[in-house]
């Protein structure tokens, strides 16, 4: 198994990180007013139960505190006229109340979710290049029916319904990892971990595409910070740790995406 390129496109996103210019199209900004109400409404959800909670975790007010000081400051950037900034904001404001409506309700960590979802992803995608020759009919059913339920938890955590992703994913695996068992094909751990970790240096790339000379500062970290991570992956995937690479890698792909959600390239697209 060959390391090189992998490990190689993750020191090109960290060289590449903090020296990545400007990109030069303008937002499209016309459902930013929507958006930020949306965010409005989300931090309106966190606080209602965190006033309604007896004794809620403190990381929840953590989070909502922060959800509303971003808030703040992307209904300033809008007024001020500069959507980019708004949209980025408002974007981690989301992200904070979503953080706090799951520990009040004591729902999974979107990030640990985000994670989950990614690891289906990587097992789907290498049983639907094993299964191409297999013949049973109940297997390549199974395998559909995965395929379906994973596109429906990837779009749940895109809306940032989190339980339902979860609970949407985990079935998937169950249904893909039948389907191998019936074609009898076994998945070696390090095909598993080799595929995680160029999955995770496909979302770092697209991660440092999206970043701007104005991006925030929480999104350079959290990129940085997952590349850190990427990168002991390799070295963990290199010496044949590969339960640990596994479990590094996709740590650091959720970390990127939680970043690119932040980010999205700068640009306001319709949800």
């Amino acid at each position: 198994m060959t390391w090189s390129r992998g490990f190689v496109a993750v020191l090109l996103v960290g060289a590449a990180l903090f020296a990545r210019p400007a990109l030069a199209d303008d937002p499209e900004a016309s459902r930013l007013p929507e958006i930020l109400d949306v965010t409005d409404r989300r931090i309106e959800t966190a606080t209602s139960l965190l006033a309604e909670t007896t004794s809620p975790p403190a990381q929840a007010q953590f989070e909502l505190v922060a959800a509303r000081d971003l808030q703040g400051r992307a209904r300033s950037a809008y007024s001020a006229g500069q959507p980019l900034i708004a949209f980025r904001a408002t974007m981690d404001a989301r992200a904070h109340a979503d953080r706090a409506i799951a520990l009040i309700r004591g729902l999974p960590d979107p990030d640990r979710v985000s994670a989950q979802v990614e690891r289906t992803r990587d097992i789907l995608d290498r049983a639907r290049d094993r299964l191409q020759g297999c013949d049973n009919v109940r297997a390549r059913a199974m395998l559909r029916v995965a395929l379906d339920m994973q596109d429906r938890a990837e779009h749940r955590l895109e809306q940032s319904m989190y339980l339902g992703a979860l609970q949407l994913t985990m079935s998937a695996r169950e249904r893909v990892q039948k389907a191998m068992q019936l074609c009898n094909v076994n998945e070696s751990m390090a095909d598993t971990a080799d595929r995680a970790v160029q999955r995770t240096n496909e979302v770092l790339a697209r991660a440092m595409d999206a970043l701007q000379a104005d991006s925030p500062t929480g999104m350079r970290e959290m990129l940085s910070r997952a590349q850190q991570i990427q990168t002991q992956a390799a070295g963990e995937a290199r010496a044949q740790h590969y339960d640990s690479a596994l479990r590094l890698t996709q740590d650091a792909r959720a970390i990127a995406q939680r970043a690119i959600r932040v980010g999205r390239g700068g640009r306001v697209r319709a949800r």
